[in-house]
This record gives C-alpha cells, structure tokens and sequence, in this order.
C-alpha cells in the first residue's frame, strides 16, 4: 500500500509540473501602428518592413505571403511555431498557426510558455521598429 500511495502521489506531482508549462496561446489582435518618432504616417509597405525586420531580430523566419500576409516561423533546438501576421497601415495581428514539440492542446487551446514569450518578444519588437 506505502509503494502504491507513492507512485501515485509521483504520477500527480508529475502532471502538475507538466501542467505548469502550458498556458494560454497567445494572440495579438489589432494592435494598433502608432507613429514614427518623426510624426509621419506609416504605410502598408513601412509596417511590413518593421515586422520583416523584427522577425529576422528575434530569429523568426519570415516571407510575405500575399499582401497584408506575413508567414513567421520559429525553430529552437528541435521545437517550431508558425505564426500569421496580418498588417495593414493602422494594424498589426499575430495569430497562432501550427507549432511542433510545444505541447500544442487545440481543446484546451494551451501551449507551452516559450511560444507566448517568443510571440511577447516578437510583438514588443515590431512596435519599437514600427516608431523609427
């Protein structure tokens, strides 16, 4: 009885840690495209180049698509995401599309915490080249 209850308090601490690692997916909907520093306006074709950039910045692979579509992929050690970035000159959004290795639960929509941060820092990125 004494193995039993151990192996089952394991199993349980177990699946609560694994648990830990997976949150939410993250999205980024109609972020707004603020002004460059300059006052100007951005165009379409100036926001594209500010999340073009931003995707080589934060070793995100990247090719427009078709216009106001960018296609952005991650690969870190054996673990990838791809992400879809629509744009036009008033907004940005980044929305998850598919991703391997990363805990990816479509049910529950959860994913492990690096992918959220790797969205994070991708999203910061283009909002600081899209005021330069």
């Amino acid at each position: 009885m004494h193995k039993f209850y151990k192996l089952f308090l394991i199993a349980g601490l177990s699946t609560t840690l694994a648990a830990c690692t997976s949150h939410p997916v993250m999205n980024v909907y109609d972020r707004a495209v603020s002004e460059r520093y300059d006052g100007t306006t951005q165009s379409a074709q100036t926001v594209a180049k500010a999340i073009l950039t931003s995707c080589v910045d934060k070793g995100w692979v990247c090719r427009e698509t078709e216009p106001g579509v960018i296609d952005a992929s991650i690969t870190v050690r054996k673990h990838r995401a791809s992400a879809r970035i629509n744009y036009s000159a008033e907004r940005y959004s980044i929305e998850y599309k598919d991703s391997y290795l990363l805990d990816y639960n479509d049910r529950r929509n959860t994913i492990h915490r690096n992918y959220n941060r790797w969205v994070n820092n991708l999203d910061h990125t283009i909002a600081k080249n899209l005021v330069r």
